[in-house]
């Protein structure tokens, strides 16, 4: 499907002066290690879900050393690197339901606290109450994975406008889409202010890109010290403390080029 041009969605506007209409803020969560705790399985599942399904041989990296860091862009840079060609659009839909099949078997034997990060779930039941804010979900995964993770920690996301790697390779693609659907939920009405919440450092590149606030979740220590050496402003390690996420919502940064 067409992308919109990240060029073309304002992430900063002033408020809409149309009678009536109160300006709304925008935020957009990632998922992995920021609504849901997933590292301790993520790699694993991953390439057993390529190997079994696309033939591949398991190969040694790091997330970010790949030009796109979303299930479909980490696939087809596997693919090509070992084929020589792009997979076909059915094995790449057989790879996403293997992956799926694999996290949901695998969250069926999870408890949820063990899933979800702290206080996510009250904290995007707060969101989609609060008369300021709205909320949406752009994450690098497949959206089949992505929903059967947000269900396992069952946080409530039916009805959260997503952008995912069906949609497109790059991040900043995907969160263009989040945002395009939510202000379409939003009457066609630009936010006056977007920001964005993950932990990778590919989150923070392509928030400097891009132009949007981060917010960086950091379960780890180590998380945290990368996120601050990139020059995030404000570093969150759940969603515990109410006020301390509202003030980093209302008040994080750009990160620095």
């Amino acid at each position: 499907m067409p992308t919109p041009s990240m060029r073309g969605l304002p992430w900063h506007s002033s408020a809409d002066s149309d009678f009536g209409y109160i300006s709304m803020k925008l935020v957009i969560f990632d998922i992995d290690g920021t609504l849901v705790r997933s590292d301790p399985h993520e790699d694993r599942l991953f390439w057993q879900a390529l190997v079994e399904v696309l033939g591949v041989q398991k190969e040694p990296f790091e997330w970010s050393s790949f030009k796109h860091v979303t299930d479909s862009g980490i696939t087809q840079e596997v693919f090509r690197r070992q084929f020589g060609r792009d997979p076909e659009e059915t094995s790449l839909a057989a790879a996403e339901d293997h992956f799926g099949s694999l996290w949901l078997r695998l969250l069926s034997t999870l408890p949820r606290d063990e899933i979800e990060v702290p206080g996510a779930r009250a904290m995007l039941a707060y969101l989609n109450d609060h008369p300021d804010w709205r909320v949406a979900i752009a994450t690098g995964g497949w959206e089949r994975t992505a929903r059967a993770k947000l269900g396992g920690a069952d946080i409530a996301h039916r009805e959260v406008p997503l952008g995912c790697a069906n949609d497109a390779l790059a991040r900043e693609d995907i969160m263009a889409i989040a945002q395009a659907r939510a202000k379409i939920q939003n009457a066609n009405k630009d936010f006056e202010r977007v920001v964005y919440v993950g932990d990778g450092e590919w989150d923070a590149r392509t928030c400097s890109a891009v132009g949007m606030p981060l917010v960086g979740m950091a379960i780890a220590p180590e998380v945290r010290e990368r996120l601050s050496v990139l020059g995030v402003s404000h570093i969150l390690e759940d969603y515990s403390d109410r006020a301390a996420v509202l003030d980093a919502l209302d008040s994080a940064r750009v990160p620095p080029a």
